[in-house]
Protein backbone atom coordinates (compact mmCIF):
# COMPACT_ATOMS: atom_id res chain seq x y z
CA UNK A 1 0.00 0.00 0.00
CA UNK A 2 1.27 3.36 -0.49
CA UNK A 3 2.74 5.12 2.50
CA UNK A 4 1.34 8.33 4.26
CA UNK A 5 4.10 10.44 2.84
CA UNK A 6 3.72 9.31 -0.60
CA UNK A 7 2.39 10.39 -3.54
CA UNK A 8 -1.55 9.26 -4.63
CA UNK A 9 -0.78 6.71 -7.07
CA UNK A 10 -1.94 7.62 -10.80
CA UNK A 11 -1.94 4.77 -13.17
CA UNK A 12 -1.93 5.10 -16.91
CA UNK A 13 -3.17 1.56 -18.47
CA UNK A 14 -2.30 1.68 -22.45
CA UNK A 15 -4.82 -0.38 -23.68
CA UNK A 16 -8.86 -1.08 -23.04
CA UNK A 17 -8.74 -4.70 -23.61
CA UNK A 18 -9.20 -7.69 -20.32
CA UNK A 19 -5.61 -7.11 -18.78
CA UNK A 20 -5.76 -3.26 -18.75
CA UNK A 21 -9.40 -2.93 -17.52
CA UNK A 22 -9.07 -5.83 -14.88
CA UNK A 23 -6.29 -4.01 -13.67
CA UNK A 24 -7.88 -0.31 -13.74
CA UNK A 25 -10.72 -2.39 -11.95
CA UNK A 26 -9.35 -3.15 -9.30
CA UNK A 27 -6.91 -0.41 -8.50
CA UNK A 28 -10.34 2.02 -8.61
CA UNK A 29 -12.00 -0.39 -6.42
CA UNK A 30 -9.28 0.75 -3.98
CA UNK A 31 -9.24 4.22 -4.58
CA UNK A 32 -6.20 4.95 -6.67
CA UNK A 33 -6.19 7.12 -9.78
CA UNK A 34 -6.48 5.82 -12.97
CA UNK A 35 -6.53 6.58 -16.42
CA UNK A 36 -6.99 4.05 -19.40
CA UNK A 37 -6.00 4.98 -22.81
CA UNK A 38 -7.61 2.94 -25.69
CA UNK A 39 -6.45 3.62 -29.51
CA UNK A 40 -9.78 1.81 -30.94
CA UNK A 41 -13.12 3.94 -30.71
CA UNK A 42 -14.39 0.68 -28.77
CA UNK A 43 -13.44 -1.19 -25.67
CA UNK A 44 -12.75 -4.83 -25.46
CA UNK A 45 -9.43 -5.36 -27.52
CA UNK A 46 -9.65 -9.08 -28.74
CA UNK A 47 -12.64 -9.38 -26.39
CA UNK A 48 -14.92 -7.64 -29.13
CA UNK A 49 -18.35 -8.52 -30.11
CA UNK A 50 -19.49 -6.75 -33.68
CA UNK A 51 -23.29 -5.97 -33.88
CA UNK A 52 -24.85 -6.02 -37.08
CA UNK A 53 -28.77 -5.90 -37.87
CA UNK A 54 -29.71 -8.11 -35.20
CA UNK A 55 -27.11 -10.35 -34.93
CA UNK A 56 -23.80 -10.48 -32.44
CA UNK A 57 -20.74 -11.55 -33.02
CA UNK A 58 -17.36 -12.17 -31.23
CA UNK A 59 -14.05 -12.34 -32.69
CA UNK A 60 -13.58 -16.02 -32.66
CA UNK A 61 -15.55 -18.42 -29.42
CA UNK A 62 -14.22 -16.71 -26.50
CA UNK A 63 -15.60 -18.85 -22.92
CA UNK A 64 -14.70 -18.33 -19.54
CA UNK A 65 -13.27 -21.03 -17.71
CA UNK A 66 -10.99 -20.65 -14.78
CA UNK A 67 -9.64 -23.64 -11.98
CA UNK A 68 -9.23 -20.34 -10.19
CA UNK A 69 -12.88 -20.12 -7.76
CA UNK A 70 -12.02 -16.85 -6.55
CA UNK A 71 -11.48 -15.74 -9.54
CA UNK A 72 -14.85 -17.33 -11.03
CA UNK A 73 -16.86 -15.80 -7.88
CA UNK A 74 -15.56 -12.10 -9.36
CA UNK A 75 -16.61 -12.66 -12.52
CA UNK A 76 -19.68 -14.03 -11.52
CA UNK A 77 -20.22 -10.98 -9.31
CA UNK A 78 -19.09 -8.66 -11.91
CA UNK A 79 -21.82 -10.38 -14.51
CA UNK A 80 -24.39 -10.97 -12.20
CA UNK A 81 -27.60 -11.32 -14.11
CA UNK A 82 -25.81 -11.68 -17.26
CA UNK A 83 -24.51 -14.80 -17.27
CA UNK A 84 -25.83 -18.50 -19.06
CA UNK A 85 -24.37 -21.68 -18.96
CA UNK A 86 -22.91 -23.25 -22.22
CA UNK A 87 -22.46 -27.19 -22.92
CA UNK A 88 -18.97 -27.61 -24.47
CA UNK A 89 -19.28 -29.39 -27.86
CA UNK A 90 -15.88 -29.07 -29.30
CA UNK A 91 -15.27 -31.07 -32.74
CA UNK A 92 -12.37 -31.78 -35.06
CA UNK A 93 -13.58 -31.35 -39.09
CA UNK A 94 -11.14 -34.15 -40.74
CA UNK A 95 -11.29 -36.44 -44.07
CA UNK A 96 -14.77 -35.78 -44.27
CA UNK A 97 -15.65 -36.81 -40.55
CA UNK A 98 -16.03 -35.37 -37.01
CA UNK A 99 -13.96 -36.10 -33.75
CA UNK A 100 -14.42 -35.40 -30.73
CA UNK A 101 -11.98 -32.60 -29.60
CA UNK A 102 -9.98 -32.98 -27.36
CA UNK A 103 -9.48 -36.01 -28.58
CA UNK A 104 -11.16 -39.36 -27.15
CA UNK A 105 -9.83 -42.36 -27.74
CA UNK A 106 -12.74 -44.30 -27.91
CA UNK A 107 -14.10 -41.52 -30.83
CA UNK A 108 -11.29 -42.20 -32.97
CA UNK A 109 -11.40 -46.12 -32.88
CA UNK A 110 -15.08 -45.83 -34.05
CA UNK A 111 -14.43 -43.25 -36.79
CA UNK A 112 -10.95 -44.30 -38.10
CA UNK A 113 -10.79 -47.78 -39.04
CA UNK A 114 -9.11 -50.50 -38.03
CA UNK A 115 -6.01 -49.69 -40.30
CA UNK A 116 -5.84 -46.26 -38.68
CA UNK A 117 -5.77 -47.45 -35.17
CA UNK A 118 -3.05 -49.79 -35.28
CA UNK A 119 -0.99 -47.08 -37.04
CA UNK A 120 -2.13 -44.85 -34.29
CA UNK A 121 -0.97 -47.65 -31.42
CA UNK A 122 2.20 -48.25 -33.08
CA UNK A 123 3.49 -44.80 -33.62
CA UNK A 124 2.63 -43.74 -30.09
CA UNK A 125 5.04 -47.11 -28.99
CA UNK A 126 7.69 -45.58 -30.94
CA UNK A 127 7.54 -42.08 -29.68
CA UNK A 128 7.47 -43.78 -26.41
CA UNK A 129 10.72 -45.25 -26.73
CA UNK A 130 12.28 -42.13 -28.82
CA UNK A 131 10.87 -39.57 -26.21
CA UNK A 132 11.16 -41.77 -23.52
CA UNK A 133 13.52 -44.75 -23.03
CA UNK A 134 16.01 -43.33 -26.02
CA UNK A 135 15.39 -39.64 -23.84
CA UNK A 136 15.46 -37.69 -27.58
CA UNK A 137 15.20 -33.94 -26.82
CA UNK A 138 11.68 -32.02 -27.49
CA UNK A 139 13.19 -29.75 -30.04
CA UNK A 140 9.76 -28.39 -31.35
CA UNK A 141 6.65 -28.55 -31.43
CA UNK A 142 6.06 -31.47 -33.91
CA UNK A 143 8.37 -33.55 -31.50
CA UNK A 144 6.30 -32.07 -28.49
CA UNK A 145 2.74 -33.38 -30.10
CA UNK A 146 4.34 -36.82 -31.67
CA UNK A 147 5.71 -37.59 -27.90
CA UNK A 148 2.35 -37.38 -26.56
CA UNK A 149 0.14 -38.77 -29.16
CA UNK A 150 2.47 -40.45 -31.85
CA UNK A 151 3.05 -39.37 -35.44
CA UNK A 152 -0.48 -40.73 -36.66
CA UNK A 153 -2.15 -38.69 -34.50
CA UNK A 154 -0.10 -35.62 -34.87
CA UNK A 155 -0.85 -35.75 -38.64
CA UNK A 156 -4.86 -36.07 -38.37
CA UNK A 157 -5.52 -34.14 -35.53
CA UNK A 158 -2.83 -31.12 -35.02
CA UNK A 159 -0.32 -30.71 -37.73
CA UNK A 160 -2.39 -28.63 -40.00
CA UNK A 161 -4.38 -26.76 -38.09
CA UNK A 162 -1.68 -25.73 -36.53
CA UNK A 163 0.02 -24.72 -39.15
CA UNK A 164 -2.91 -23.03 -40.87
CA UNK A 165 -3.01 -20.38 -36.97
CA UNK A 166 0.64 -19.78 -37.37
CA UNK A 167 1.81 -19.90 -41.39
CA UNK A 168 5.05 -21.85 -40.33
CA UNK A 169 5.99 -25.72 -40.32
CA UNK A 170 5.26 -27.21 -36.82
CA UNK A 171 9.54 -27.86 -37.11
CA UNK A 172 10.08 -23.87 -36.98
CA UNK A 173 7.51 -23.59 -33.84
CA UNK A 174 8.42 -23.53 -30.18
CA UNK A 175 7.24 -26.72 -27.77
CA UNK A 176 6.46 -24.08 -25.37
CA UNK A 177 3.34 -23.22 -26.75
CA UNK A 178 2.09 -27.38 -26.79
CA UNK A 179 3.52 -27.42 -23.24
CA UNK A 180 1.12 -24.35 -22.41
CA UNK A 181 -2.02 -25.22 -24.31
CA UNK A 182 -2.15 -29.23 -23.71
CA UNK A 183 0.07 -29.81 -20.18
CA UNK A 184 -0.84 -33.34 -19.23
CA UNK A 185 -2.81 -34.44 -21.67
CA UNK A 186 -2.14 -37.14 -23.71
CA UNK A 187 -3.31 -40.57 -25.50
CA UNK A 188 -2.78 -42.12 -21.62
CA UNK A 189 -4.91 -39.08 -20.34
CA UNK A 190 -7.48 -39.50 -22.53
CA UNK A 191 -7.25 -43.47 -22.37
CA UNK A 192 -8.07 -42.90 -18.45
CA UNK A 193 -10.70 -40.49 -18.84
CA UNK A 194 -12.72 -42.90 -21.21
CA UNK A 195 -11.89 -45.74 -18.98
CA UNK A 196 -12.43 -44.44 -15.85
CA UNK A 197 -15.05 -45.64 -13.67
CA UNK A 198 -14.59 -43.13 -10.98
CA UNK A 199 -15.12 -39.93 -12.76
CA UNK A 200 -16.79 -38.01 -10.14
CA UNK A 201 -13.50 -38.42 -8.02
CA UNK A 202 -10.15 -38.14 -10.46
CA UNK A 203 -9.79 -35.41 -13.36
CA UNK A 204 -12.33 -35.05 -15.80
CA UNK A 205 -12.89 -32.57 -19.18
CA UNK A 206 -14.91 -29.63 -18.56
CA UNK A 207 -18.46 -30.03 -19.93
CA UNK A 208 -19.77 -26.59 -19.58
CA UNK A 209 -18.68 -22.93 -19.09
CA UNK A 210 -20.20 -19.32 -18.30
CA UNK A 211 -20.52 -16.61 -20.93
CA UNK A 212 -21.89 -13.47 -21.45
CA UNK A 213 -25.23 -13.60 -22.61
CA UNK A 214 -25.22 -10.62 -25.07
CA UNK A 215 -21.20 -11.33 -26.63
CA UNK A 216 -18.19 -11.56 -24.74
CA UNK A 217 -17.68 -7.65 -24.95
CA UNK A 218 -19.77 -7.21 -22.01
CA UNK A 219 -16.99 -8.02 -19.58
CA UNK A 220 -14.68 -5.25 -20.39
CA UNK A 221 -17.98 -3.20 -21.01
CA UNK A 222 -18.81 -4.17 -17.43
CA UNK A 223 -15.21 -3.10 -15.76
CA UNK A 224 -15.08 0.07 -17.91
CA UNK A 225 -18.85 1.54 -16.46
CA UNK A 226 -17.25 0.44 -12.82
CA UNK A 227 -14.34 2.29 -13.46
CA UNK A 228 -16.37 5.48 -15.21
CA UNK A 229 -18.63 4.95 -12.30
CA UNK A 230 -16.07 5.82 -9.78
CA UNK A 231 -15.03 8.73 -11.45
CA UNK A 232 -11.90 7.34 -13.58
CA UNK A 233 -11.30 7.54 -16.95
CA UNK A 234 -11.41 5.39 -19.74
CA UNK A 235 -10.47 7.39 -23.12
CA UNK A 236 -10.78 5.90 -26.67
CA UNK A 237 -9.38 7.05 -30.03
CA UNK A 238 -6.07 7.85 -28.21
CA UNK A 239 -3.48 6.47 -29.58
CA UNK A 240 0.01 5.83 -27.74
CA UNK A 241 3.15 7.24 -29.30
CA UNK A 242 5.49 7.21 -26.62
CA UNK A 243 6.23 6.33 -23.40
CA UNK A 244 9.23 8.74 -21.66
CA UNK A 245 11.05 7.81 -18.37
CA UNK A 246 11.63 10.23 -16.28
CA UNK A 247 13.03 8.65 -13.09
CA UNK A 248 11.66 6.30 -10.47
CA UNK A 249 8.12 5.72 -10.54
CA UNK A 250 7.73 9.31 -13.13
CA UNK A 251 6.55 8.64 -16.49
CA UNK A 252 5.17 10.28 -19.17
CA UNK A 253 2.51 8.81 -21.80
CA UNK A 254 2.33 10.41 -25.23
CA UNK A 255 -1.19 10.01 -27.55
CA UNK A 256 -2.71 11.52 -30.30
CA UNK A 257 -6.23 11.99 -29.93
CA UNK A 258 -8.96 13.64 -32.60
CA UNK A 259 -8.57 16.69 -31.01
CA UNK A 260 -4.50 16.40 -31.27
CA UNK A 261 -1.19 15.07 -29.79
CA UNK A 262 -1.28 14.81 -25.62
CA UNK A 263 0.51 13.67 -23.02
CA UNK A 264 -0.14 12.46 -19.44
CA UNK A 265 2.02 11.87 -16.46
CA UNK A 266 2.13 9.34 -13.63
CA UNK A 267 4.27 7.07 -11.43
CA UNK A 268 2.95 3.72 -12.77
CA UNK A 269 2.17 2.84 -16.41
CA UNK A 270 0.61 -0.54 -17.23
CA UNK A 271 0.80 -1.71 -21.08
CA UNK A 272 -1.06 -4.19 -22.81
CA UNK A 273 0.10 -2.99 -26.41
CA UNK A 274 2.32 -5.46 -28.15
CA UNK A 275 5.34 -6.10 -26.18
CA UNK A 276 7.59 -5.39 -29.47
CA UNK A 277 6.16 -2.22 -30.12
CA UNK A 278 6.37 -0.65 -26.70
CA UNK A 279 9.87 -1.40 -26.52
CA UNK A 280 10.22 0.70 -29.62
CA UNK A 281 8.42 3.56 -28.70
CA UNK A 282 10.08 4.01 -25.31
CA UNK A 283 12.54 6.85 -24.33
CA UNK A 284 15.06 6.19 -23.52
CA UNK A 285 15.54 4.44 -27.01
CA UNK A 286 16.84 0.51 -26.27
CA UNK A 287 20.26 -0.13 -28.21
CA UNK A 288 20.30 -1.98 -31.28
CA UNK A 289 20.03 -5.56 -30.00
CA UNK A 290 16.93 -4.77 -27.89
CA UNK A 291 15.17 -3.22 -31.00
CA UNK A 292 16.19 -6.21 -33.34
CA UNK A 293 14.49 -8.81 -30.64
CA UNK A 294 11.56 -6.45 -30.03
CA UNK A 295 11.27 -6.12 -33.89
CA UNK A 296 11.34 -9.60 -34.07
CA UNK A 297 8.58 -10.61 -31.77
CA UNK A 298 5.87 -11.87 -34.41
CA UNK A 299 2.13 -11.97 -34.13
CA UNK A 300 -0.30 -13.27 -36.46
CA UNK A 301 -3.40 -11.22 -37.62
CA UNK A 302 -7.04 -12.38 -37.56
CA UNK A 303 -10.41 -11.89 -40.10
CA UNK A 304 -13.39 -13.46 -39.08
CA UNK A 305 -15.98 -13.79 -41.80
CA UNK A 306 -19.45 -13.16 -40.22
CA UNK A 307 -21.63 -15.45 -42.03
CA UNK A 308 -25.31 -14.30 -41.65
CA UNK A 309 -27.89 -17.39 -42.45
CA UNK A 310 -32.14 -18.25 -42.75
CA UNK A 311 -31.65 -21.29 -41.35
CA UNK A 312 -32.51 -22.30 -37.56
CA UNK A 313 -29.12 -24.14 -37.07
CA UNK A 314 -25.87 -25.70 -38.52
CA UNK A 315 -24.55 -27.73 -35.81
CA UNK A 316 -24.49 -28.04 -32.24
CA UNK A 317 -20.97 -27.34 -32.12
CA UNK A 318 -19.60 -24.72 -30.14
CA UNK A 319 -16.35 -24.58 -31.70
CA UNK A 320 -14.93 -26.51 -34.91
CA UNK A 321 -11.27 -27.21 -35.72
CA UNK A 322 -10.97 -27.63 -39.73
CA UNK A 323 -8.18 -29.70 -40.47
CA UNK A 324 -8.29 -29.45 -44.26
CA UNK A 325 -5.64 -27.76 -45.70
CA UNK A 326 -7.49 -26.32 -48.49
CA UNK A 327 -10.20 -24.73 -46.64
CA UNK A 328 -9.18 -20.86 -46.30
CA UNK A 329 -10.70 -20.63 -42.44
CA UNK A 330 -9.35 -22.87 -39.35
CA UNK A 331 -11.88 -22.73 -37.26
CA UNK A 332 -15.68 -21.91 -36.63
CA UNK A 333 -18.53 -21.42 -33.95
CA UNK A 334 -22.09 -21.20 -34.15
CA UNK A 335 -22.90 -17.88 -31.80
CA UNK A 336 -26.52 -18.83 -31.35
CA UNK A 337 -25.21 -22.26 -29.78
CA UNK A 338 -23.50 -19.92 -27.12
CA UNK A 339 -26.74 -17.57 -26.26
CA UNK A 340 -29.68 -16.85 -28.41
CA UNK A 341 -29.35 -13.63 -27.76
CA UNK A 342 -26.68 -13.91 -30.57
CA UNK A 343 -29.55 -13.76 -32.98
CA UNK A 344 -32.25 -11.94 -34.15
CA UNK A 345 -34.75 -14.81 -33.86
CA UNK A 346 -35.12 -18.20 -34.01
CA UNK A 347 -35.42 -18.51 -37.64
CA UNK A 348 -31.83 -17.29 -38.07
CA UNK A 349 -28.35 -18.52 -37.16
CA UNK A 350 -24.98 -17.52 -38.06
CA UNK A 351 -21.59 -18.54 -38.32
CA UNK A 352 -18.13 -16.85 -36.97
CA UNK A 353 -15.42 -18.11 -39.77
CA UNK A 354 -11.53 -17.36 -38.74
CA UNK A 355 -9.06 -16.93 -41.25
CA UNK A 356 -5.53 -16.86 -39.59
CA UNK A 357 -3.18 -14.78 -41.63
CA UNK A 358 -0.18 -12.32 -41.29
CA UNK A 359 -0.70 -8.89 -42.99
CA UNK A 360 0.54 -8.45 -46.33
CA UNK A 361 0.28 -12.32 -47.40
CA UNK A 362 -2.25 -13.93 -49.60
CA UNK A 363 -5.02 -14.25 -47.52
CA UNK A 364 -4.96 -10.71 -45.85
CA UNK A 365 -4.41 -9.21 -49.35
CA UNK A 366 -8.07 -10.53 -50.34
CA UNK A 367 -10.97 -7.56 -50.29
CA UNK A 368 -13.51 -7.55 -47.56
CA UNK A 369 -16.02 -9.69 -50.33
CA UNK A 370 -13.38 -11.92 -51.52
CA UNK A 371 -12.37 -13.67 -48.04
CA UNK A 372 -16.07 -13.77 -47.87
CA UNK A 373 -17.20 -15.38 -50.54
CA UNK A 374 -13.97 -18.08 -50.62
CA UNK A 375 -15.48 -18.56 -46.75
CA UNK A 376 -18.85 -19.32 -48.21
CA UNK A 377 -17.96 -21.12 -51.18
CA UNK A 378 -15.73 -23.64 -48.64
CA UNK A 379 -18.69 -23.94 -46.61
CA UNK A 380 -21.09 -24.90 -49.23
CA UNK A 381 -19.14 -26.72 -52.19
CA UNK A 382 -16.35 -28.44 -50.04
CA UNK A 383 -18.10 -28.99 -46.31
CA UNK A 384 -21.63 -28.96 -47.68
CA UNK A 385 -22.50 -27.14 -44.23
CA UNK A 386 -25.11 -24.53 -45.75
CA UNK A 387 -26.68 -23.90 -49.31
CA UNK A 388 -25.49 -20.81 -51.02
CA UNK A 389 -29.21 -19.71 -50.64
CA UNK A 390 -29.51 -19.47 -47.07
CA UNK A 391 -26.71 -16.86 -46.56
CA UNK A 392 -28.36 -13.40 -46.24
CA UNK A 393 -24.80 -11.08 -45.89
CA UNK A 394 -21.81 -11.26 -43.78
CA UNK A 395 -19.32 -9.19 -41.62
CA UNK A 396 -15.74 -8.95 -42.06
CA UNK A 397 -13.15 -7.58 -39.33
CA UNK A 398 -9.50 -7.22 -39.30
CA UNK A 399 -8.02 -8.00 -36.14
CA UNK A 400 -3.93 -7.44 -36.12
CA UNK A 401 -1.44 -8.90 -33.45
CA UNK A 402 -4.06 -11.50 -32.40
CA UNK A 403 -1.50 -14.66 -31.36
CA UNK A 404 1.82 -14.38 -30.86
CA UNK A 405 3.99 -16.46 -32.73
CA UNK A 406 6.37 -18.83 -30.63
CA UNK A 407 9.24 -19.53 -33.06
CA UNK A 408 11.84 -21.32 -31.77
CA UNK A 409 13.81 -18.04 -30.90
CA UNK A 410 10.98 -16.21 -29.16
CA UNK A 411 12.02 -16.96 -25.30
CA UNK A 412 15.40 -15.71 -25.76
CA UNK A 413 14.05 -12.14 -27.43
CA UNK A 414 11.41 -12.42 -25.37
CA UNK A 415 13.96 -12.20 -22.42
CA UNK A 416 16.42 -9.67 -24.17
CA UNK A 417 13.22 -7.07 -24.74
CA UNK A 418 11.69 -7.75 -20.58
CA UNK A 419 15.30 -7.35 -19.31
CA UNK A 420 15.22 -3.75 -21.01
CA UNK A 421 12.14 -2.37 -19.30
CA UNK A 422 12.71 -4.00 -16.12
CA UNK A 423 15.04 -1.11 -15.60
CA UNK A 424 12.53 1.49 -15.44
CA UNK A 425 10.55 1.63 -12.11
CA UNK A 426 7.33 2.10 -12.44
CA UNK A 427 6.56 -0.13 -15.63
CA UNK A 428 4.54 -2.57 -16.26
CA UNK A 429 3.53 -5.21 -18.63
CA UNK A 430 0.26 -7.04 -18.87
CA UNK A 431 -1.89 -9.30 -21.29
CA UNK A 432 -1.24 -11.41 -24.35
CA UNK A 433 -0.12 -8.43 -26.24
CA UNK A 434 1.72 -7.20 -23.46
CA UNK A 435 3.68 -10.00 -21.71
CA UNK A 436 3.73 -11.51 -25.22
CA UNK A 437 2.00 -14.79 -23.94
CA UNK A 438 -0.82 -16.84 -25.54
CA UNK A 439 -3.43 -16.22 -22.36
CA UNK A 440 -7.05 -16.70 -22.77
CA UNK A 441 -9.01 -14.13 -22.02
CA UNK A 442 -9.54 -15.16 -17.82
CA UNK A 443 -5.82 -15.35 -18.08
CA UNK A 444 -5.07 -11.89 -18.82
CA UNK A 445 -7.93 -10.75 -16.46
CA UNK A 446 -6.23 -12.63 -13.71
CA UNK A 447 -2.94 -11.46 -14.85
CA UNK A 448 -4.32 -7.42 -14.61
CA UNK A 449 -6.23 -8.18 -10.78
CA UNK A 450 -3.05 -9.59 -9.40
CA UNK A 451 -0.76 -7.00 -11.04
CA UNK A 452 -3.10 -4.46 -9.22
CA UNK A 453 -2.50 -5.58 -6.35
CA UNK A 454 0.96 -6.18 -6.71
CA UNK A 455 1.17 -2.55 -7.14
CA UNK A 456 -1.26 -1.88 -4.30
CA UNK A 457 1.57 -3.34 -2.29
CA UNK A 458 0.65 -6.84 -2.09
CA UNK A 459 3.20 -9.97 -2.59
CA UNK A 460 2.06 -11.65 -5.43
CA UNK A 461 3.30 -12.34 -9.30
CA UNK A 462 1.20 -12.18 -11.99
CA UNK A 463 3.58 -13.29 -14.21
CA UNK A 464 2.48 -16.67 -12.63
CA UNK A 465 -0.96 -16.99 -13.70
CA UNK A 466 -1.24 -19.52 -17.42
CA UNK A 467 2.13 -21.46 -15.63
CA UNK A 468 -0.15 -24.24 -13.89
CA UNK A 469 1.21 -27.86 -14.91
CA UNK A 470 -1.70 -30.09 -16.31
CA UNK A 471 -3.84 -29.37 -18.99
CA UNK A 472 -6.05 -26.06 -18.96
CA UNK A 473 -9.23 -27.89 -19.65
CA UNK A 474 -9.15 -30.56 -16.94
CA UNK A 475 -10.40 -30.06 -13.32
CA UNK A 476 -10.60 -32.27 -10.33
CA UNK A 477 -14.12 -32.43 -9.14
CA UNK A 478 -13.24 -30.38 -5.46
CA UNK A 479 -11.99 -27.41 -7.43
CA UNK A 480 -15.37 -26.21 -9.72
CA UNK A 481 -18.42 -26.57 -7.22
CA UNK A 482 -21.56 -26.99 -9.57
CA UNK A 483 -24.05 -24.97 -6.79
CA UNK A 484 -21.71 -21.92 -7.03
CA UNK A 485 -23.04 -21.74 -10.35
CA UNK A 486 -25.50 -18.28 -10.86
CA UNK A 487 -25.82 -18.76 -14.80
CA UNK A 488 -28.90 -19.77 -16.82
CA UNK A 489 -28.58 -22.76 -18.73
CA UNK A 490 -28.24 -22.15 -22.58
CA UNK A 491 -30.30 -24.65 -24.33
CA UNK A 492 -29.36 -25.64 -27.76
Amino acid sequence: MNSPDSPPMHAVILGAGPAGLATAHELTKHGATVTVLERNHYVGGLCRTVHDQGYKFDLGGHRWFTKNEDLNNWFRRLMEGELVLVERISRIYYGGKYFNYPVAVGDVIEKAGLLTIVKAGLSFLLALIRYGALNRPIRNMKDAYTAQFGATLYEMFFRHYTEKVWGRPCEELSADWVAQRSKGLSIWSVAREALSTRKTRVTSLIEEFMYPRDGYVRIPERMAEEVRGAGNEVLLNAAVKGVVYHGPNELEVLYDTPGGERSIRANHVVSTMPLGILAQIFSPRADETVLKAARSLDFRDLITVNVKLRKKQVSRDTWLYVQDADIIFGRLHEPKNWSKAMVPDDEHTSLVLECFCTIGDEIWSLSDDEVAKRCIRDLTEKLRFIDEREVEGWNVVRTRHTYPVYDLEYARKLEVVKGFLKQFCGMHIVGRGGTFRYNNADHSIEMGLLLARKLLGHDVDPMEVNTEQEYQEEIRSTKIRRDHYTATRQVT
